[in-house]
């Protein structure tokens, strides 16, 4: 069975991770355990969910871990590579913002200071969001004519100035609250809640992402290609 870990910041991508993971891989073919580290907790590890764990005939096992703290996710990451590579992982990803430590000039040195933070460490990888991981649900804009048929490219573009469909999201300063201000052409808002981002994910077109968005959108593109050759190698 292979094992990947794949290390997030927050909520929003660690319910994302799951469900993408989930179109990927298959279902019945997956086993994810879900852990968070609450920093209300003194640093305690809670388990939030596991998948299929009775499925004897699985093919991949993987442990998604929601740092709460973007600026966690490195130490994290280096604080457990050891014991994880022990137990047999084959890959570790993570994944974080660039929002709101950094601004799009820095991502280079952002990357340079993961890399070397990582070194030494060479099955695990840092793919950043660009600039956060709602970039990439805007990216996949069909999702939203599904909230709302009103939330077409072409009204998002006459009412805020940018087009989903034909703009790179990746350069918006703040994907979050574009995607706030969008939900609020139909009275509704985006506060990065479970609820609402569970509603964003299960809308998403995955095979329009998976096929079309990885080509187009960098990062996104990057994070697939890592979880491509988890299971493909």
């Amino acid at each position: 069975m292979k094992k990947l870990a794949i290390f997030v910041e927050g909520q929003t991508e660690q319910i994302f991770v799951k469900k993408l993971l989930e179109e990927i891989a298959g279902q019945k073919n997956i086993r994810i355990n879900v852990r968070a580290k609450d920093p209300k907790q003194m640093g305690r590890i809670t388990s939030i969910n596991m998948t299929d764990l009775a499925n004897q005939s699985i093919q991949y096992d993987v442990l998604i871990y929601n740092c709460c703290n973007d600026d966690a996710l490195v130490s994290e990451i280096s604080d457990q590579y050891t014991s994880l590579i022990n137990d047999g992982y084959n890959k570790i990803i993570g994944l974080r913002d660039v929002y709101p430590k950094f601004t799009i000039s820095e991502i280079d040195k952002l990357e340079r200071g993961l890399k070397f933070s990582l070194r030494g460490k060479d099955f695990a990888k840092i793919v950043l969001a660009v600039m956060e991981t709602e970039a990439w649900f805007l990216s996949e804009w069909k999702h939203l004519i599904k909230i709302s048929p009103i939330l077409t490219p072409a009204k998002i573009y006459e009412k805020l100035g940018f087009n989903p469909e034909i703009d790179d999201m990746e350069e918006r300063p703040h994907p979050a609250e574009d995607l706030n201000q969008i939900y609020q052409l139909v009275e509704r808002s985006y506060h990065k809640r479970r609820k609402q981002t569970e509603t964003i994910v299960s809308s998403l077109d995955y095979d329009f992402l998976y096929l079309e968005l990885v080509e187009k959108v960098h990062r996104l593109g990057e994070f697939v290609s890592h979880i491509n050759t988890f299971i493909e190698s």
